[in-house]
C-alpha cells in the first residue's frame, strides 16, 4: 500500500497488548519502588538519574543514558509530568542510538497517556520519517497539527520533511499554513511572516510580522529584523533587533549584541565572556554568528591558539562559510609561521 507494510488485525491487537504491557510495566515498577524509601528520597533519586541521563546524552553515550532514564522511571510513584518528561528523553536517546522501533513504542506509551499530545505525534512522525515510512509520518504530522497550540508546527514539519529530502511534501505544509486564517493568535501571524520570508516574499513577510508585533508577539522582531535586512533597510533592522533585545535581555541575541558592542569598544575579554554566555544558554537562536564572533574576539585578544582551535570546529560545522575557511587557513599558516620565527 504505497510502500507501507500492511498490518493484520491480529498484529494490531498484539502490538496494542505489548504497548499496554509496557505501560503496565512502568506503573508496576513505580508501585514496586514506592515502598523503598520516602517520597522525597525517591524524587531526589529520580531527578539525579534524569540528570545523569541528560549528561550521558550530551556526551553521546546513549546506552548509559537509557539505563539512567529507566532507573529514573523506576523511582516514580506514579506517572506524572516529570515521568512524561523522562519518557520524552528516553525516546530521544533511543532515536539517537538508532533504536527506532523502541523509540516508536515509547511514543506509543506517551500517546496512550495523552492522546492529544502534539509533541509526541510530531516526534513519532520524525521516527517514521527516518525509517522511510512517509505516509505514517504524515499521518502523525496531521495529528500534531490538529492538537498544536499554534501554527508554528507547520514550520517545524516543513523543516523535518525538507531536511529528509521530501521537498514537495514540505512545501505543501507551508502552502497549507498560508491558506489558514491567522485568527487572533499573534504567533500565527509570525508563522505566516516566516513562511513568506522563506519564499522570498519580503513585503508580505514584513506586513505579517508587523501585525504579529502589534498583536503582542515581541519575538517577531527578530524575524522582522531579518526581513528588513533582506529589503536593504539596515536602520530598521537594527531597530527591530534592539526591540527584541529589550524584551529578551538574557537571550543569545542580546548577548551577541552586547558582545559586538564590547568588540567595537576594544573590550575583547569582555566580548569573549559575553559570547560564551550566549552560547551557554539552553536556547541559542544565533549559534553560528555567536561562534564566529567569539573566534574574532579571541583573535583580537591575542589568543590565536584558541581562535584556531575553535575555527577548526567551526568550519566542520559550517563548511559553506567560505570566509571562515579562508580565515582558518590564515590562522593556521600565519600563526605557524610566527611560531617558527620565534
Amino acid at each position: 500500500m504505497n510502500g507501507i507494510r500492511r498490518i493484520s488485525a491480529h498484529q494490531k491487537t498484539g502490538q496494542s497488548l505489548r504497548r499496554t504491557a509496557k505501560t503496565a510495566a512502568l506503573l508496576a515498577a513505580a508501585v514496586l519502588f514506592a515502598g523503598c524509601g520516602d517520597a522525597k528520597e525517591r524524587q531526589e533519586k529520580e531527578e539525579a538519574y534524569r540528570q545523569i541521563g541528560i549528561n550521558a546524552m550530551d556526551a553521546g553515550n546513549y546506552d548509559e543514558a537509557l539505563e539512567a532514564f529507566n532507573n529514573a522511571l523506576a523511582q516514580a510513584d506514579g506517572i506524572g509530568s516529570n515521568e512524561i518528561d523522562i519518557c520524552f528523553y528516553r525516546a530521544a536517546a533511543q532515536f539517537a542510538s538508532g533504536s527506532y522501533q523502541d523509540a516508536i513504542e515509547t511514543y506509543d506509551i506517551l500517546l496512550e497517556s495523552d492522546k492529544k499530545n502534539s509533541d509526541a505525534y510530531f516526534l513519532r512522525g520524525c521516527v517514521w520519517l527516518k525509517t522511510n515510512e512517509i505516509k505514517k509520518a504524515q499521518e502523525d504530522y496531521e495529528k500534531a497539527i490538529q492538537y498544536a497550540e499554534n501554527d508554528e508546527i507547520y514550520l517545524v514539519i516543513h523543516n523535518s520533511l525538507n531536511g529528509a529530502g521530501y521537498e514537495t511534501e514540505a512545501k505543501a505544509y507551508l502552502a497549507e499554513a498560508l491558506e489558514k486564517k491567522a485568527g487572533r493568535k499573534a504567533e500565527n501571524y509570525t508563522v505566516k511572516g516566516k513562511i513568506y520570508f522563506l519564499q522570498g516574499q519580503y513585503e508580505q513577510a514584513k506586513e505579517s510580522l508587523i501585525a504579529a508585533i502589534e498583536k503582542g508577539d515581541a519575538e517577531a522582531n527578530l524575524s522582522l529584523a531579518q526581513t528588513y535586512e533582506a529589503l536593504g533597510d539596515q536602520k530598521k533592522a537594527a531597530e527591530c533587533t534592539d526591540a527584541y533585545v529589550e524584551v529578551n535581555p538574557k537571550s543569545s541575541v542580546a548577548y551577541n549584541q552586547l558582545g559586538k558592542k564590547a568588540l567595537r569598544e576594544g573590550e575583547y575579554e569582555k566580548a569573549v565572556s559575553l559570547f560564551q554566555e550566549g552560547l551557554a544558554l539552553e536556547e541559542v537562536t544565533d549559534e553560528q554568528e555567536l561562534r564566529s564572533n567569539l573566534i574574532a574576539a579571541y583573535e583580537y585578544s591575542g589568543d590565536f591558539e584558541t581562535a584556531k582551535e575553535m575555527m577548526r570546529e567551526y568550519v566542520k560545522d559550517y563548511p559553506n562559510d567560505a570566509a571562515a575557511v579562508r580565515e582558518y587557513w590564515f590562522l593556521g599558516k600565519n600563526r605557524d609561521e610566527e611560531t617558527d620565527k620565534e
